[in-house]
């Protein structure tokens, strides 16, 4: 019998100013920590745990004067639509290739750095959709790098978004031979503001069009890369910023 999918929401309300400098801009919080119940499942204050954790991105330090993995992977934006015609666009670090997202910092005092980019979705196609795709580790070889996250119970994540009510973090194995055109996946509904999200990884699955298809499990003992992704729904226009920070597995 599957485990009912579990996403635990810690919130943190915030309102947007963005200010110049080294990074994109600032999120000027008035921090208040609450549990929300939400459709996905119950939400509970997560407090100080014992055990162990991978930080996965902390965004911290830049390679090459872009955002890179807690231990210096790839971060890069990437786009996908049904029609060339009408491009998916974003807007991140300028002048970087691969495109990256640019950082970004939780307030104008603080030394913490997050990644933020903008994106555009258009309405003349069925699927479309904007996401960041962030790497463990470099490729050795030129070949993407595994790590065994199976062991981990949780991934939490701190995200923003406008212009959408939903995003999907995808667990991606690839060079791996696990590969399959619809990786396991979380789609989990946004609440309003700078939020703590928390995922239980025995809850992910692929979409019904996948094929193959795989052991999520697999895939969690061979992680290369993880995809934060906005789509829209009902072939509805829409546009808006995604601020991210803080992938840590625990359990």
């Amino acid at each position: 019998m599957k485990s009912p999918r579990t996403l635990i929401v810690l919130s943190c309300f915030v309102s947007i100013a963005f200010f110049a400098g080294d990074t994109r801009g600032s999120l000027e919080a008035n921090v208040a920590h609450f549990p929300i119940t939400t459709p996905a499942g119950n939400a509970y204050q997560e407090g100080n745990k014992e055990g162990d954790k991978l930080v996965y991105a902390d965004f911290e330090t830049a390679k090459d004067n872009r955002p890179v993995s807690s231990r210096d992977g790839l971060v890069m934006l990437y786009a996908y639509q049904e029609r060339r015609t009408t491009p998916s666009r974003y807007k991140g670090l300028e002048g970087a290739n691969p495109p990256a997202p640019e950082f970004a910092r939780p307030s104008k005092e603080s030394p913490n750095k997050a990644i933020a980019f903008d994106y555009e979705l258009p309405g003349t196609n069925q699927y479309a959709g904007v996401g960041v795709q962030i790497h463990g580790q470099p490729e050795k070889d030129g070949k993407p790098v595994a790590d065994d996250v199976s062991g981990y119970k949780y991934l939490t994540l701190q995200l923003y978004a406008t212009g959408v009510t939903s995003m999907t973090v995808e667990f991606v194995s690839r060079g791996q031979g696990i590969d399959t055109n619809g990786p396991p996946r979380l789609t989990f509904k946004l609440m309003p503001g700078f939020n703590t999200y928390r995922v239980q990884l025995n809850s992910i699955n692929q979409p019904s069009w996948a094929d193959p298809k795989i052991d999520h499990k697999n895939a969690l003992k061979k992680l290369t890369s993880i995809n934060i992704v906005a789509t829209y729904d009902q072939c509805v226009p829409t546009k808006g910023t995604v601020v991210i920070d803080n992938l840590i597995f625990q359990n």
